[in-house]
């Protein structure tokens, strides 16, 4: 099984435990709060989104990743297009940082 779909399968799980925070508003929030664990921000976002979130995943220490398409990354947790998602829960968060550091 490629990385993609691991990621994708991860995403859903954590979707289904509501440990998703999807949307830039949301991710912003999450981050915020300190609940977010991982950050994904789609490759295709607004410039302006990807630089938000970046610097202030960068302030609070959190991995984050550019990865994936806003389509993609709605699809994986069953939405319509996202710019960004965050994962709330810890052990799902390190399980795709791990699958994404080795790609």
């Amino acid at each position: 099984m490629n990385c993609e779909l691991k990621v994708a399968g991860y995403l859903g799980i954590a979707q289904k435990a509501g440990k998703i925070a999807a949307g830039d508003s949301a991710v912003l929030a999450a981050l915020e709060n300190r609940r977010a664990c991982l950050v994904l921000v789609a490759t295709n976002a607004a410039s302006s989104v990807q630089e938000e979130i970046i610097a202030k995943s960068q302030a609070h220490g959190l991995p984050f990743f550019t990865w994936g398409n806003k389509i993609a990354l709605g699809l994986y947790i069953g939405k319509s297009q996202r710019g960004a998602v965050a994962v709330l829960d810890e052990g799902l968060a390190n399980a795709i940082r791990k699958l994404l550091e080795k790609e």
